[in-house]
Formats: C-alpha cells, sequence, structure tokens
C-alpha cells in the first residue's frame, strides 16, 4: 500500500486524474465509482486524504485487481451511470439486457411520472382557484346577511314609534329599546310608517332566506377545497421520482380524480388491478411498527382495513395529511417517546411539513368514521388527544435512514 500510495501522491492534483495518469488502461467511468464507493470525493486532493481515506482506498484497488485478474465482471448501476465492474454499484444485474431494461425503464418512468405530476397540479390549481373564487361570492354574501337582525330591529322600532314619523321624511332616528342610542333609519318619502316598516321587514326576510341557503352552498364548496388540498398536499410530498412505486402512487392520484370527476380519462385508459402500493414504514424508538399513508387510497386502506383494535391512530389536527397508525399487540402501552416520534412522522406528512410544531390528534381507530357520501380519505374522529409534533425531527431521522455507505 506505501508504494502505491507515494506513485499516486508523488506529485499533489485531484484523485481521480492522479490515479488515471499513474496507471494505463484506466478511464473515469471507473475510477471515479471506485472513489466514490471509497465515501469520497474523486476531486480531492492526494495531500488531503487521510491514513483511513487510503486504507479503503487500496481495499477497492486490490479488490479490483482481482477482479481484473479472474475476469470476474457483471454490470452495474452507478452514481453517474452504468459500468462492467465487479464490485457492485447502486443497483447490480446478472446481463447486459436487464441493465438496459433497468436503465429505460428507469427513464420511461421519470418521464411519465413527470408528465402526470404536471397535469394533475395544474388541474388542481385551476380547479381549486374557481373553488375559491366562489367560497368568497358565498361568504361576501353571508356578511350581507348579518345586517338581517338590524333590519328587523329597525322595523320594530318604526312600527313602536308611528307617532314619530312625519310625511316626506327621509331618515329618522329613534332611541334603541335597550341602550337608549339614536338609530338611524332610511325611510322612503313616497310611503308612509308602515309601508316603510313593512318593506323593512321584507328586507330582512330575504337576507335571512338567503342565509339559509347560502351556508350549506358554502359548506359544500369548502368541503371540496379541502379534499383538493388534501391530494396537493400528497403532490407535494410526491415531487421527485425514485422508484416505480412512486409513479404507481402517482397514478392512484390520478384515477381517484378521475372517479371523482375532476379528471377526464385518458384515451385508452383503464384502471389495472395493480397490487396496492406499499405504505411507507417506519420503526419507532422501541422498534414498534409505524405506517404512513401515501394517497387518500392508502390512507382509507390503512385506517379502515388494516387497523387493528389495538392499534393508535394518528393525524394532524385540522390540517392535510397522511393517516398514520401505530401498530400494538394486545395489552401493549407506547412509551411517550414512541408517542412523540409518531406525532413528529405525522406532522412531517402533513401541509405544515415547515412548521416548528404541528397539532397532532391520535385516538383509536373504532373511534374514526367515514361520513355518509364522503369523498377519499376524508374522516371524523372523536375521544381524541393532542400532541404537538416536530417536523424537522422527523426529517432527520428519514434523511439519516436513506443515507446507506456500504465498502
Amino acid at each position: 500500500q506505501q508504494e502505491w500510495q507515494e506513485r499516486i501522491s508523488l506529485v499533489p492534483g485531484s484523485l481521480w486524474r492522479n490515479l488515471i495518469k499513474n496507471y494505463r488502461g484506466l478511464s473515469k467511468a471507473l475510477i471515479q465509482p471506485m472513489i466514490e464507493t471509497a465515501g469520497l470525493d474523486p476531486q480531492k486532493s492526494t495531500d488531503d486524504l487521510t491514513t483511513s481515506d487510503w486504507e479503503k482506498l487500496f481495499l477497492l484497488w486490490q479488490k479490483w485487481l482481482g477482479i481484473l485478474e479472474k475476469l470476474d465482471f457483471y454490470p452495474s448501476w452507478t452514481s453517474t451511470g452504468y459500468s462492467v465492474t465487479g464490485w457492485g454499484g447502486i443497483e447490480s444485474v446478472n446481463t447486459v439486457n436487464e441493465l438496459l431494461n433497468s436503465y429505460y425503464t428507469q427513464h420511461l418512468n421519470q418521464q411519465e411520472f413527470s408528465q402526470l405530476h404536471h397535469q394533475i397540479s395544474q388541474k388542481l390549481n385551476s380547479i381549486t382557484a374557481k373553488l375559491q373564487l366562489k367560497a368568497d361570492t358565498f361568504t361576501e354574501r353571508l356578511k350581507q346577511s348579518d345586517g338581517a337582525e338590524l333590519l328587523r330591529s329597525q322595523a320594530d322600532l318604526l312600527m313602536a314609534n308611528l307617532q314619530e314619523w312625519q310625511p316626506g321624511m327621509k331618515n329618522i332616528s329613534l332611541a334603541d329599546f335597550e341602550t337608549g342610542e339614536a338609530v338611524a333609519i332610511k325611510l322612503d318619502p313616497e310611503k308612509n310608517a308602515v309601508q316603510n316598516a313593512q318593506s323593512i321587514y321584507k328586507k330582512h326576510q330575504k337576507l335571512k332566506r338567503a342565509r339559509t341557503a347560502v351556508e350549506p352552498l358554502l359548506a359544500e364548496v369548502q368541503a371540496e377545497i379541502d379534499y383538493l388540498e388534501q391530494i396537493k398536499t400528497f403532490l407535494s410530498q410526491l415531487d421527485i421520482y425514485q422508484s416505480p412505486e412512486d409513479l404507481q402512487t402517482l397514478q392512484e392520484i390520478r384515477d381517484e380524480l378521475i372517479q371523482q370527476g375532476y379528471l377526464n380519462a385518458p384515451e385508452h385508459h383503464h384502471q389495472d388491478n395493480k397490487k396496492d402500493t406499499e405504505f411507507y414504514r417506519y420503526q419507532t424508538p422501541s422498534g414498534l411498527e409505524l405506517l404512513v399513508g401515501r394517497n387518500n387510497r392508502q390512507n382509507d386502506i390503512l385506517t379502515f382495513r388494516v387497523a387493528g383494535d389495538y392499534d393508535i391512530w394518528f393525524h394532524t389536527q385540522e390540517i392535510p395529511g397522511s393517516h398514520v397508525l401505530l401498530r400494538l399487540d394486545a395489552g401493549a402501552i407506547p412509551d411517550e417517546v414512541d408517542l412523540q416520534f409518531v406525532a413528529d412522522m405525522s406532522a412531517f406528512y402533513s401541509r405544515a411539513r415547515q412548521s416548528e410544531v404541528v397539532p397532532v390528534i391520535y385516538t383509536k381507530p373504532k373511534f374514526v368514521y367515514k361520513p355518509k357520501g364522503a369523498k377519499p380519505g376524508m374522516v371524523v374522529y372523536k375521544q381524541e388527544q393532542v400532541l404537538w409534533g416536530k417536523p424537522q425531527s422527523a426529517e432527520v431521522h428519514i434523511n439519516q435512514k436513506s443515507i446507506t455507505l456500504d465498502f
């Protein structure tokens, strides 16, 4: 190792260039994955390597020489592309055919994922903008109807003080029944006091009827907005293609929107009877299993088919997000650290991912219900308790779990 190291580092320079300069028959496609497999930066100067760095790299060099001697090659993926080596990479396969199939499948999936994600996002933004405009109109009409009771009290005042009215009056000021303060009432000079009072009563009834009619319409529009915001939350968490399951999860969202009438089915579209995509799976600090839904379909399956009598159900309070299930055996009681861990994960897989603290409710699955006619993923619950989740804590755990270094 000492002779090899001295040869490579005799003239200081970037590690990958020095290796190629000192040995004929090497290429960047071979050397760079080798250096990265050792956990090093190919651009790092040979003067900056530690003893441990040299040892890791020399072990891989020796392994490469053995592979070269035995001609024991096989195709594999690396961080920068593909190569035919023997020490493996991100993914290894048996034949070049498998490598090519994996390569093009990955690219086609990624392309379809990007197109579908953009299509769904654009459609949802368009629909929610129109719904919000409708909700704002209904809200404004409700504000106008807030004056209904004021009109009724004005009409009552006028009827109780008919003697104060004079022909041709356009306004009249009368003392309020309770406070005694002066109340100004607009009048039609062409009508007498009784006729003016009757006209005000009619306006009161009209506004009162408008409130009765508008309130359920506003509630319906708001429920629709909440549902679409839930889907937008899943889309925001699924913004990068990493595996075929990501594409399938997105396709399930598209199929749901087709079923709900928000999207038109593309030509020749048919919903395949595919196996359901996997939930996100984690373990709490005590080793308990944790399941997280990735879309509304998974949320419903998780809550109403998978959940057992002893499990605990979590969800962010009044915030769109995933259904989260802590699996428990009979008689098992989770520690506080486990409950906090699940609350953190629930907050992370919600619309409030960027917040510092998020209210998270938890209850038994038997206290979670789907109202009649409710859209996918939408539920109500009772007998809940509240914890405060910290999304950043969950993000640190997830990132640590995803980092693997194989020497």
